[in-house]
């Protein structure tokens, strides 16, 4: 067996990065990742012994290691990735989404050179949306951190920045709110170089604000809410400019000031009214109207709550419905209707699919006034206790607290802003 360098080092290099290993993973125990460096740069010239070793790690030959590919046969190889990669994006189209899984893990299998770089990185992104389809979110994460350590995504800060916004949020609806700080703090970072107005920069500080939110960092989330105006500013109308008035309003409720939150979330409205995104409206519809039942004029709270319920008839899931009888309850409990409103709360599913861990504990907490302002008081201490369970799950402990003293005070003071009120996009 002959070992000609620099062709073996560049072998190595492309199956490791094609694989997703770091020079450390692939080093092992028994070879050290500076090693494992100069093998790749032609520098080393290993033995028979660790040649086998990194073939069975790369779980390939020690031929296919050795033999170098003409450059007529790495052109064939090309084509038939990117005929994959164009393969995938169709079945997209069409919501096959098992299809286009498959199809960008071949892509991935089979891109083993640095040539190739451009067209793994494109399969890694597009890999990582449709994982984003499927309820497992493990895989998910892993794709998104895979893209981060990826050189091509650090080279690219707009890319790097929709990466560590997407990580960010999906640990949030995860309901790891310390990680998703984290993440979103890390997106922040990296957006702070882009020009003002690029919807990235938004992006950020508004996944960041509402992990702030979320996790119980309150007065953080008001000198948030003041840097997001800002960065509201220069964004044309759409989604990304409602989504950042519809954090700011959430942080501004929070400050006390109900009427201008509300005003926030009417423009944010208008703004995706005529977008193409169903859900993004029902989910702002369904967030704007919560507010107004709990703290805004009566009149307009009942208003609101009759266009949802068209919303949610067009959206038509499980979770929606179960969202609208959350709204429907507590629309009942402010028109002091304590019976209406245990009819409404029975139709409530904390179980369902689509819920976010801390939409379950939202859903639960409004089960349990409802069961409280019936008289049922074993029902709603069991209702508040799974709904602060739920909270302290998914690191929400300010919320959790808040729900622990309205059980243990009989009431919650209704001077104060209602945290369980705001859900942010």
């Amino acid at each position: 067996m002959t070992i000609e360098q620099p062709a073996f080092g560049q072998r190595v290099r492309e199956i490791r990065r094609a694989q997703g290993l770091s020079q450390g993973d692939l080093a092992g125990t028994d070879l050290s990742p500076s090693y494992v460096s100069l093998v790749e740069n032609g520098r080393r010239i290993p033995g028979t012994k660790i040649v086998r070793s990194l073939a069975e790690r790369l779980g390939t030959t020690v031929e296919a290691l050795s033999t170098a590919r003409r450059p007529a046969d790495r052109q064939a190889q090309r084509l038939d990735l990117v005929g994959r990669l164009v393969a995938a994006r169709a079945s997209q189209l069409t919501g096959d989404w098992s299809a286009a899984r498959r199809q960008l893990e071949a892509v991935l299998a089979h891109a083993d050179g640095s040539d190739q770089d451009p067209v793994r990185w494109e399969a890694r992104w597009e890999l990582a949306t449709v994982l984003g389809r499927f309820d497992d979110p493990a895989p998910h994460e892993a794709a998104l951190r895979r893209l981060l350590d990826d050189p091509m995504t650090r080279s690219a800060p707009v890319l790097h920045a929709r990466i560590a916004v997407e990580l960010a949020h999906l640990l949030r609806t995860g309901g790891r709110l310390s990680d998703a700080v984290r993440a979103a703090e890390d997106a922040v970072r990296i957006t702070g170089g882009l020009e003002p107005g690029r919807p990235e920069r938004a992006q950020a500080h508004v996944v960041l604000l509402a992990a702030c939110v979320d996790s119980g960092e309150w007065r953080r989330a008001d000198e948030l809410g003041a840097q997001l105006r800002a960065e509201v500013a220069p964004l044309p109308a759409g989604e990304v400019r409602a989504g950042a008035l519809w954090a700011a309003a959430g942080a501004q409720y929070l400050a006390g000031d109900t009427g201008g939150a509300l005003a926030l979330l009417a423009e944010a409205e208008t703004l995706i009214a005529s977008t193409d995104g169903v859900r993004q409206r029902f989910r702002l519809a369904r967030a704007r109207t919560l507010l107004a039942l709990t703290a805004g004029p009566l009149d307009e709270a009942d208003a609101l709550l009759a266009r949802t319920r068209q919303a949610a008839a067009l959206v038509d899931t499980a979770s929606a419905r179960s969202w609208l009888a959350v709204l429907e309850t507590v629309g009942a409990l402010r028109h002091g209707d304590p019976a209406a409103a245990a009819g409404h709360a029975a139709a409530i599913d904390p179980a369902v699919a689509g819920l976010s861990p801390l939409d379950r504990a939202r859903c639960l907490l409004q089960a349990a006034r409802a069961h409280r302002a019936g008289g049922r008081a074993a029902q709603a201490e069991e209702f508040f206790q799974a709904a602060a369970s739920g909270y302290e799950q998914a690191g929400a402990f300010r919320l959790a607290m808040e729900s622990w003293r309205e059980l243990s005070a009989g009431a919650r003071n209704a001077a104060e802003p209602d945290p369980h009120a705001v859900i942010l996009p």
